[in-house]
């Protein structure tokens, strides 16, 4: 299944690896370096105005960012090859799973349909998955559709209705997460890929602990299998409570490493994660080189994003939320 059955179709493409990646390279160089510029700006929309992402952000504001990186992911995925796409699918649709929470959320909130539909613009969720999600329907009857939808990629999400109606819309959205993680974990990927996943399961389970912990929640959080640290760690973590063993298990963290919140927990993995596929990119090989690319796009709109949602904070709290 080279589009995962939950990517859109798309005309294909054939342009050779090299010539996307030399691409990939001058885009890039469009990026800032200076987030402590940023952060202590006064209006950090105009001290983006020579980036590639203010265009957004004048037009819609914070939100604007993550409109970027759809549209971005929409650029790169429709200039990758058939054998690109097949290996990166799982990156795209692993993007797709906040697109697709996000508007879930939305429409339990009965917010109105245009709210999506701006969720949806330029996402590569396929084009069954957005019809769902759109549709005037009620809730429970958007669900059993959407269930229908999903089930017929694969079983692993039947139940999404009845885990719904038991636990409620706070419990239905882990449970997404994780069926859609784990589906994507499934399909065929390049070492590089599969090794990037690991971490991302480590890192989801770090931080579902994390919390956990931190809100003193009764019931044990569930753990993915997949990642590089079985489940079992992690449940004797939980039954420790030990916060600062959760980063010291991370497989590329240092063992003197420690943090004292869910947040800078966050922060902490993803820069580690940043700082391997870093290392990666400098191996010069396709996957590393578009990886990494995809992966900076992430880091920089997810910066951008916390910057402009803690402006009223001191900067200097800021910078610690920002993944280096």
């Amino acid at each position: 299944m080279a589009n995962l059955n939950l990517l859109k179709k798309l005309d294909a493409c054939e342009y050779p690896a090299d010539f996307l990646v030399a691409r990939l390279h001058g885009k890039k160089g469009g990026l800032f370096r200076n987030w402590e510029f940023l952060i202590a700006s006064s209006n950090p929309v105009e001290s983006l105005q020579d980036s590639p992402f203010y265009p957004y952000l004048r037009k819609y504001a914070a939100a604007g960012i993550w409109r970027f990186l759809r549209s971005e992911h929409l650029w790169v995925y429709k200039r990758m090859n058939r054998q690109l796409r097949k290996n990166f699918s799982p990156y795209f649709a692993y993007h797709e799973i906040n697109t697709l929470i996000t508007c879930l959320r939305h429409q339990h909130g009965k917010c109105e349909d245009e709210i999506v539909v701006q969720q949806l613009h330029n996402s590569l969720l396929h084009s069954d998955i957005q019809k769902v999600l759109v549709g005037s329907q009620d809730f429970t009857d958007m669900l059993v559709a959407l269930e229908l939808c999903l089930s017929s990629r694969s079983t692993i999400f039947c139940g999404l209705l009845v885990h719904y109606e038991k636990n409620g819309f706070r419990a239905l959205e882990p449970f997404l997460r994780e069926k859609l993680l784990v589906y994507i974990l499934l399909q065929n990927k390049s070492s590089m890929l599969k090794t990037f996943f690991q971490y991302m399961v480590d890192f989801h389970n770090c931080i579902s602990l994390a919390k956990n912990i931190h809100w003193q929640i009764e019931q044990e959080p569930v753990f993915i299998n997949g990642g590089t640290l079985e489940p079992e760690k992690f449940k004797r973590t939980y039954l420790r409570k030990d916060l600062g063993a959760v980063l010291k298990s991370f497989p590329i963290a240092c063992p003197e490493e420690d943090v004292s919140s869910a947040a800078e927990l966050e922060t902490k993995l993803l820069s580690l994660i940043t700082k391997e596929l870093r290392r990666w990119s400098y191996g010069r090989t396709v996957a590393g080189d578009i990886l990494f690319y995809l992966w900076e796009q992430f880091r920089y709109t997810r910066n951008i994003s916390m910057v402009f949602h803690t402006i009223q904070l001191e900067d200097e709290q800021v910078s610690k939320s920002i993944i280096a």
